[in-house]
């Protein structure tokens, strides 16, 4: 929704651009200094204990190099000269003209903001002043697009900054591919991912919030199979946001885990992709067919492929099912924002909703399931002291994201003495990642794979169960 997803929601989203080969992480870049033993990393505000172990960094030709045991130790002394961050964050200005309600009482650039001035207030991040370079992704644009290109020139001309912490919910291939050839890193700390074709193609993009696409529809699948939400007698539909990248999450992944578990798919349907407010609107018009064919088909289950739209595009189809008093059941992930979806989905049609979530900010109301991590706390302690107190689930959700990539570029920057280069950051966020303690995800679980991308660890069954969204079952790793 604007205000939930993409160009709304919490942040604002990016459609699909021109794929790009990604420079090695061993080249040059944007920030050199002294570099340090990752296994005495120490964490300002983030968690982590240092790790041991041998991880791989790739390139889009394959692995490239190797970090074993620890970051390069260096006998350099310690850098702490100012260090230009660039900080990228969605301005929600597109919601009230959808009619949409995040229930948010405090915005992105708040938050974003905030832990900039703390971080500063207490010495700088891991002893470097931040000079921070500012850019808005304006949910209420008629080209999101636009708004990535010129932020990616103002990161990579106009300044030269060492990373691009972000927190924004929209899916752009052109911001990754553009800061990729550039050689500057991307950490992002919302639910948007890429599937695992860019993961492999763009490993300066740092999601370690979410998980890749392609993991997140077969953990729905799989496990609402196991729950039995999803039986054989069910008939599937699935809505494909009609962007490159969900398109080869439902042929690579979808696809095959509907076939793995005996699910019948009745029903397809392609809504635009979201690339501007103006589309927002295309989409509520793409919905109406949808939902009329679904109906036709028999469709009782409904399943949306979208890199960060997904509550976009079940807010839209749940109303619109709803004048039509269908009820199918919706499968869902964290993506949908479900926090966000109550206050805004029909009750008749929040009834028949359940997931697979790893965000507790976004997938339960009920907030005794969501309480802080050590990291998550000292975030917050940070937020209050710059005036900012989370109250509600999207307070939370703005506070742990921006939470997430200052923590871990934090303990990257520890692990390497200072050293901001891209290939030593790479390298350190390999070793430090595994025992990273994460503001945004469930248990503060992450896990890292065999070529060192970090993302969550750990989800749960979720419900719209006593007139509200919550957890319903053990925590499973994802």
């Amino acid at each position: 929704m604007p205000g939930s997803s993409r160009a709304a929601a919490a942040r604002a989203r990016g459609g699909a651009g021109q794929d790009a080969s990604l420079e090695p992480p061993g080249t040059s870049g944007a920030d050199t200094g002294g570099t340090g033993d990752a296994s005495s990393a120490g964490a300002g505000i983030g968690g982590t204990n240092g790790a041991s172990g041998t991880t791989s960094t790739h390139t889009s030709n394959g692995t490239v190099g190797s970090a074993g045991g620890s970051a390069a130790a260096s006998s350099a002394p310690a850098n702490h000269s100012p260090i230009s961050i660039g900080v990228l964050y969605a301005v929600n200005d597109g919601a009230q003209s959808a009619g949409i309600n995040n229930g948010n009482n405090y915005t992105l650039k708040d938050s974003m903001h905030a832990f900039v001035d703390g971080y500063n207030a207490a010495g700088g991040i891991a002893g470097r002043h931040i000079n921070a370079v500012y850019a808005e992704l304006h949910s209420a644009s008629s080209d999101y697009e636009s708004q990535t290109q010129a932020a990616c020139a103002t990161f990579t001309q106009d300044n030269h900054v060492a990373v691009v912490l972000a927190s924004v919910g929209y899916h752009s291939d052109i911001l990754v591919s553009c800061l990729a050839k550039a050689n500057v890193p991307l950490i992002a700390g919302d639910w948007d991912a890429p599937d695992q074709h860019d993961a492999d193609r763009y490993p300066l993009f740092v999601t370690p919030t979410t998980i890749v696409g392609d993991a997140r529809v077969a953990a729905v699948v799989q496990h609402l199979t196991a729950s039995g939400f999803l039986k054989p007698t069910n008939k599937v539909g699935v809505l494909v946001e009609d962007c490159p990248v969900d398109q080869r999450v439902y042929d690579n992944a979808l696809v095959p885990a509907l076939k793995r578990a005996g699910l019948t798919l009745a029903a397809t349907f392609k809504p635009r992709c979201f690339l501007s407010i103006q589309a927002y609107g295309g989409q509520a018009s793409d919905i109406q067919g949808a939902v009329l064919q679904f109906n036709r088909a028999g469709v009782d289950r409904v399943i949306v492929v979208s890199q960060a739209a997904e509550a976009n595009i079940v807010a839209l189809f749940s109303e619109v099912a709803d004048a039509q008093h269908y009820l199918p059941g919706y499968a869902l992930s964290s993506v949908a924002a479900p926090a966000v979806l109550a206050l805004n989905a029909p009750a008749t049609q929040l009834a028949n909703m359940q997931g697979v979530g790893w965000l507790p900010a976004s997938d339960t109301q009920n907030l005794q399931q969501a309480p802080p991590t050590a990291t998550g706390t000292r975030c917050l302690a940070l937020m209050q002291k710059q005036g900012l107190r989370p109250a509600s689930n999207a307070d939370y959700a703005y506070a742990y994201g921006p939470c997430d990539v200052f923590s871990l570029y934090e303990a990257a920057l520890r692990a390497t003495n200072g050293d901001a280069a891209t290939a030593a950051v790479m390298r350190a966020l390999a070793v430090v990642g595994p025992t990273y303690v994460s503001a945004s995800t469930l248990e503060g679980k992450v896990t890292t794979t065999s070529t060192g991308r970090i993302g969550a660890g750990t989800a749960r069954l979720f419900a719209f169960t006593g007139g509200r969204f919550q957890y319903t079952g053990a925590p499973f790793p994802i």
